[in-house]
């Protein structure tokens, strides 16, 4: 293709500079007939020459897709096995935020989640809104524990954390300043499933009616409901065209004090 554009653009030269030189051995020619057509030619030329280029040097379009990031709250539990599965059978990742008391209790399952390339984040230790603002410390403190647990667990740690029940009304300005300054990632959410009061397939219906735009944060929870349908949602988002990914430790941080979520569902 780069050839065949040079052999055009060298042709049209050729004919131009022949067409130049017939008028200039034309005697009916005069020199300012000369000089305007000299000027159109040298005009023509440089604008095929630079078409071309562009042509030659056009790369792919870059595109960006929708992306749905599935967020697991309240395990491990009973049922983090069985939802593991279903997301690795589906070739696809979540990100896990998990309770202090729950990690303890099951640390093979936070291994394995992590193994099967999965984000793991804290959701709190207490799970309880008297106990995490009972200070402006007190949350940020409960995250640092989960930290330990994880680390002592893992042997790794994250960045990642989600206050229960959001990050507003709940939380005060003094708290989350201290939980930032930490170097948590506070993240929120866009689609609530409400799947703690819901049945399955009131579940189902709630993400098929409100998963729109090109970035869905999906609220769940390690419930029997939940794993009943998750195979399912993950289906439908993928035939939605959503790329599903897991919240990676670099990526910015998505909640309702920084403005880069809506309002909950």
């Amino acid at each position: 293709m780069k050839l065949k554009n040079k052999l055009i653009a060298i042709s049209i030269i050729a004919m131009s500079l022949f067409a130049v030189t017939g008028c200039s051995n034309n005697k009916s020619t005069n020199e300012n007939d000369y000089e305007r057509n000299a000027t159109l030619t040298s005009t023509t030329l440089s604008d095929v020459i630079y078409d071309s280029s562009k042509e030659i040097n056009k790369g792919p379009t870059k595109t960006y897709g929708k992306v749905a990031y599935i967020t697991i709250d309240d395990g491990p539990s009973e049922y983090n096995d069985e939802m593991v599965k279903i997301l690795k059978d589906n070739n696809v990742n979540a990100t896990f935020f998990m309770v202090d008391g729950n990690m303890k209790a099951f640390p093979e399952q936070v291994k394995n989640t992590l193994k099967q390339g999965n984000a793991i984040g804290f959701h709190s230790v207490t799970h309880d809104i008297h106990k995490l603002y009972k200070t402006d410390m007190s949350a940020k403190e409960e995250f640092d524990v989960c930290q330990e647990t994880f680390k002592s667990i893992t042997g790794e740690t994250s960045d990642l954390i989600r206050l229960p029940f959001g990050s507003k009304p709940y939380t005060s300005q003094a708290s989350y300043d201290n939980i930032v300054n930490a170097g948590y990632k506070l993240w929120d959410w866009t689609l609530d499933s409400e799947d703690w009061k819901s049945t399955s397939s009131q579940l189902l219906s709630t993400i098929k009616k409100y998963a729109k735009g090109d970035e869905i944060v999906l609220l769940i929870h390690e419930r029997k409901q939940t794993v009943a349908v998750l195979d399912d949602i993950i289906k439908y988002l993928k035939l939605e065209g959503y790329e599903i990914l897991p919240i990676g430790q670099s990526q910015q941080e998505e909640n309702y004090w920084n403005g880069k979520l809506g309002s909950q569902n």
